[in-house]
């Protein structure tokens, strides 16, 4: 299951996607009891620099620096990582009712 990094960190007209990422945590945690013994995980991604979703939108760019400088990595996060996160939770066994953010240790 796929979340964001509103959950942890609302900011002014986030209510709605604040409450479907916290969601996401909390079914994550009903359904591997649940539907024991599959497996069930979540993923919290924090701005992902080559997502389609910034593309073109050059005067969001000051938004994206902001971003990164709240990262403890200094970096933000690539499609790359996000599938590298997603095959961890795969096919790791033991992986499971796991919230994983990927955000870079937001500050």
């Amino acid at each position: 299951m796929f979340g964001g990094g509103a959950k942890d960190y609302p900011y002014p007209g986030s209510t709605t996607l604040t409450a479907v990422n916290a969601a996401v945590t909390g079914m994550v945690r009903t359904l591997s009891v649940e539907l024991a013994p599959v497996r069930v995980n979540g993923i919290h991604p924090g701005p992902i620099r080559d997502s389609p979703f910034w593309q073109g939108k050059e005067e969001l760019a000051g938004t994206l620096a902001k971003f990164q400088a709240e990262t403890l990595t200094g970096e933000l996060g690539s499609m790359a990582d996000i599938v590298d996160a997603c095959l961890f939770l795969l096919e790791n066994r033991l992986a499971n009712g796991i919230d994983l953010p990927v955000d870079g240790g937001h500050a």
